[in-house]
């Protein structure tokens, strides 16, 4: 239900910046233009719920989408859990290309001008995916070794001798109250 829940919510906000988006460019309901797949389409309600379902099939995870590899994995004792990371992987090609193909697609409004008028949304969508992705991480750590008086050097001793499966991973330097170093493996608690 959760799942539902933050669907239908970003479904309801979606909508809401594409009308936003193609109103203050000057495009009109019933007015025809070239979408970003370049088919002449007529810009109604529907057409704007559509490409918000269209945004939220693709861009959030969605466990019906997962491939036949995939679902074959999961049949095998240790591969119970290979649907989450297949849809990580899936949605953020699907986040990347998107605000791409927003950035750079043109459309003519009714005073017969070129604009971009999912521009911003655009860049709004990589920023985003920026930040989870890279911000985020460097930002907790950077955070994590203040609070807990780490240097890099520390870090990079603890590094040595974590899990195999740890090696490469984004590790938040913590101190116990004995002052012993301990650490959390953020790469698997941020899903991007």
């Amino acid at each position: 239900a959760e799942d539902d829940f933050w669907k239908i919510f970003s479904f309801i906000g979606e909508s809401k910046r594409l009308k936003n988006a193609y109103r203050a460019a000057g495009l009109q309901l019933g007015q025809e233009f070239t979408d970003m797949s370049g088919n002449v389409v007529r810009l109604t309600d529907d057409l704007i719920e559509e490409q918000a379902a269209d945004i939220i099939r693709n861009n959030i995870p969605n466990y019906a989408y997962v491939g036949n590899a995939v679902k074959g994995l999961r049949k095998l004792p240790v591969g119970n859990f290979v649907s989450f990371p297949a849809e990580i992987i899936r949605t953020s090609t699907n986040i990347v290309r998107r605000g791409l193909d927003e950035i750079f697609t043109t459309m003519k409004n009714d005073k017969g001008e070129t604009v971009r008028p999912l521009f911003k949304i655009g860049m709004q969508r990589l920023l985003g995916m920026g930040v989870t992705t890279a911000a985020v991480p460097y930002a907790t750590v950077e955070i994590a070794k203040a609070l807990h008086n780490v240097t890099q050097d520390e870090l990079n001793a603890m590094r040595r001798y974590v899990a195999d499966w740890s090696k490469n991973s984004t590790l938040v330097p913590l101190r116990d109250k004995d002052n012993k170093l301990k650490y959390i493996d953020f790469s698997h608690a941020n899903a991007y």
